[in-house]
Parts: structure tokens; C-alpha cells; sequence
């Protein structure tokens, strides 16, 4: 029988060294090299050219709409909403002021141009998920990460492409703190990236904001999260003193995939049709134009009666 080498204490201690220094290969799947390259491109088909500037709305990104009470911003995430659902898209909406049946009306009369048949119209209108604070898990409406998991239950449950929440300033967390207002938006952007959906939402201004300023970025209500966290962040602007009220012009406040089309301005037309509203196109125009917009309308403050009703 072979007989074993003997080994001395230092050959086994060399041993055992030279095994622990030797290099292993791993895969670093936190190191540049393993992190795959998200190519910006159509997510979703579109008609509005300010989506388009930045080819529509974007999987996993968040998108924040900034505009005055009452000025329009529900009819136009409402009529984003409407369009998607006619593209076939699942799209989820939360409401956090409105009835439920308000809002299936403006549904109805906005696919009810296009199609005339009532089936057709239910057909279409299945693909929208409706929801409000009653509908969440009401023993986590007070903490925001179990808020953001009870509304994420009807993103998986019924595959939802993009989810709107109208809006954020009302909702269960809209008074909250800082921190608590930190700690919603930025769970619910990393929730959004983990199951890759479009996020959209709507915020108030602050209420320091005069009614005939040009909103920016600062002017949200609430903290910085609410301006750093999400992609892309728009403002609806309205013109008090303007003789028509009802015009609307929407400008880029923020886009983290193209850094150039901030800035840009873009007029949408609202059409009004059985005493509802709602957007149906917008059109791109002249920073310049839009300035003078501005200025036409803070020029008129002290001689419009409507300044002094909205201030």
C-alpha cells in the first residue's frame, strides 16, 4: 500500500494561502460591465407631440404634471388615460378626490366620438382599472410603503402598462411631513422601475404661487423628492386674466433621457362635448410666443376683475 506524504505544518499553512490569494472568477452584477443599456423608444403609441418629444411615455420612468386647483390637470391625465386604453394598453387610475362615476361618464363621452356602439365603448373601457383610497388595504393607508404595495396589488393582478394617480397633493400622504412625503414618492419611483411601468401623477402648486405666474419646477407643493425623484416633470400652465380662460399651455420642466427638450412649450386644445372636457391634440410653439403668453397675461393683473377672484 502507497504510503501518504507527510505534510509539515507550514506546507499545509502555504497550502491553504495560496488557495485564499488565488483569484476566483465571479460575476459582479453591480459592475458597469453586467448593467444592460435601456435604449430610449416608443413604450406607447401617442397623438401629443410633447410625449413624442421624448418618444411617449417610459417603462419604469415616473412622470409628474404641475398645475393650479381646478385648471384641467384630471381631464388631461384623464384624456392621456382614454387614449391608452384605446391603443390597448391595461392602465390603472387612482383617485384620490371624485367620484368614480364622474369620471366613467367623461370615459364614455370621450370614446363616444370615436365609437358609437355602447358595447364597443364597455369593451374599450374594461381595459381601464378604476380605484381610490377605498379600495386599498385600509390597515396601511397611514404608512407609505404599505400604501405603494396595496396599490401595486392591482398592478400585478391585472398587468398594468402605465398607472396614473390624481393626485398626489390629496392623496393619503399629501399633508404629510417632509419625510413621509420623501419616503412616498421615492418608494413609489423605485416600485415603478422594479415592475417596469409608466407612472404618472398630478401635483398642486404651492399656494404662495401667484395665479398668473409661469409655474416652474420649484413651484411644487411639497418637498424635493417631489421634483427629484421622477424623470420627467411638465407644468399646465393657465392664463387668468386672458379673456378666454379655458387655454392651456404645457411646458417640459424636467426629462432625464433628453436634456434638450426642456424648455419647450407646447398649446393644447380642449374640446368641450356634452358639458364634459378634455384634451384632444396639442401643437409645439415658439419659446418666444409663449413668453409673450406670460407677459400678456401678468401685463392685464390690475385691470381684470378675474385677478382679484383668483388671487
Amino acid at each position: 500500500m502507497k504510503r501518504l506524504k507527510k505534510l509539515s505544518v507550514s506546507d499545509i499553512r502555504f497550502s491553504l494561502d495560496e488557495e485564499v490569494l488565488r483569484p476566483k472568477e465571479q460575476i459582479k452584477r453591480h459592475s458597469l460591465d453586467q448593467i444592460k443599456i435601456k435604449e430610449l423608444k416608443e413604450n406607447f403609441k401617442t397623438k401629443y407631440n410633447f410625449l413624442k418629444a421624448h418618444k411617449g411615455f417610459q417603462r419604469g420612468h415616473t412622470h409628474v404634471f404641475l398645475g393650479r386647483t381646478n385648471k384641467g390637470k384630471s381631464a388631461l391625465v384623464q384624456s392621456l388615460a382614454c387614449e391608452n386604453i384605446v391603443n390597448g394598453y391595461n392602465t390603472l387610475l387612482f383617485l384620490s378626490e371624485g367620484e368614480k362615476g364622474d369620471v366613467k361618464r367623461r370615459f364614455d363621452t370621450m370614446l363616444s366620438l370615436k365609437y358609437k356602439s355602447i358595447e364597443e365603448r364597455n369593451d374599450i373601457m374594461r381595459r381601464l382599472i378604476l380605484i381610490d383610497e377605498s379600495d386599498l388595504d385600509q390597515a396601511t393607508i397611514y404608512d407609505p410603503q404599505s400604501w405603494v404595495a396595496s396599490l401595486f396589488k392591482f398592478v400585478k393582478e391585472y398587468e398594468i402598462d402605465l398607472a396614473y394617480i390624481d393626485n398626489f397633493s390629496t392623496c393619503s400622504f399629501g399633508d404629510s411631513s417632509p419625510e413621509i412625503q420623501a419616503n412616498f414618492m421615492k418608494t413609489l419611483c423605485a416600485t415603478a422601475q422594479r415592475y417596469q411601468i409608466a407612472l404618472i401623477g398630478v401635483v398642486h402648486q404651492a399656494k404662495s404661487v401667484a395665479p398668473d405666474k409661469e409655474l416652474t419646477i420649484e413651484d411644487i407643493r411639497a418637498n424635493s423628492a417631489f421634483m427629484n425623484s421622477p424623470s420627467f416633470v411638465y407644468a399646465l400652465n393657465n392664463f387668468c386674466n386672458f379673456e378666454d380662460q379655458s387655454r392651456r399651455v404645457l411646458s417640459i420642466l424636467k426629462s432625464r433621457l433628453d436634456g434638450d427638450i426642456i424648455g419647450n412649450y407646447y398649446d393644447l386644445s380642449y374640446k368641450k362635448y356634452k358639458n364634459e372636457g378634455f384634451y384632444v391634440k396639442d401643437q409645439k410653439i415658439d419659446n418666444k410666443i409663449a413668453k409673450e403668453l406670460f407677459f400678456r397675461n401678468k401685463s392685464q393683473r390690475f385691470t381684470t376683475k378675474s385677478f382679484q377672484k383668483s388671487w
